[in-house]
């Protein structure tokens, strides 16, 4: 199996990170991905999608901390390489 083969939902969450950065230019957290999805899915299975994403070189966790909804958040955006590899 390829390194870069992705799964239909790994497009979405990619597809879902880019939309938000283009609508709300700010980096989506957690809970913005959890809501913008087109299915539904637990935080922990969004967890290891993310991370197996990072693993491949797809996205990135920000280094900053946002303040959203008076807590801190972990932001995510695409890495040049994902924009590559969607044709963005």
């Amino acid at each position: 199996m390829s390194l870069y083969r992705l799964t239909e939902k790994q497009i979405q969450i990619l597809s879902v990170i880019h939309q938000h950065r283009m609508d709300q230019d700010e980096a989506v957290d957690m809970d913005q991905l959890l809501a913008e999805l087109p299915y539904t899915t637990s935080k922990e299975s969004m967890q290891f999608s993310l991370r197996a994403l990072i693993k491949k070189g797809f996205i990135k966790k920000n280094d900053q901390w946002a303040v959203r909804r008076g807590r801190a958040r972990r932001t995510y955006d695409l890495t040049e390489f994902g924009k590559t590899m969607l044709r963005l």
